[in-house]
């Protein structure tokens, strides 16, 4: 036996970086489909949210609040469940859409806060830009995946 390592030849040297592209890829790929549930998921629950806090008061608002509040919590935990596969699919894309949710949320619950169930148009809007937002950086993040 002997212990010299041989070099490739050019041809398998392409086909061993063709084969390390594509593992990366799938791995990728793979990666983004917790993403995409994670934002759909936190958007349908902002959403949603926002729509049952704009338009109850009282005692009906606190327990809107607080079933948000829940299903917040259980979307975090999945995403920490899920934090490898987050970092390779997303990478920067990901703060920007936090980001993006994030600013509409805070106008949202402006306006939730201070119209006490009477800005319908308002909270309805609000709440279909924050389904429109997550619904579109999911679809982006699907596609990402497919490739």
């Amino acid at each position: 036996m002997t212990d010299q390592t041989r070099l490739p030849t050019p041809d398998e040297a392409r086909r061993l970086l063709d084969e390390a592209d594509s593992t990366g890829r799938h791995a990728t790929a793979r990666a983004g489909w917790p993403g995409v549930a994670v934002l759909l998921s936190l958007g349908s629950v902002l959403s949603l949210g926002t729509l049952a806090l704009g338009l109850t008061t009282g005692t009906n608002y606190f327990v809107a609040m607080i079933a948000l509040l829940v299903w917040i919590a259980v979307v975090v935990a999945f995403q920490l469940a899920f934090l490898r596969s987050h970092r390779i699919g997303f990478g920067r894309r990901w703060g920007l859409y936090l980001g993006a949710i994030f600013a509409i949320y805070v106008v949202a619950m402006v306006v939730v806060g201070s119209s006490q169930g009477e800005d319908v148009v308002g909270t309805c809007a609000l709440a279909a830009a924050l389904m429109v937002v997550s619904v579109a950086a999911a679809t982006h993040e699907a596609r990402q995946a497919e490739r």
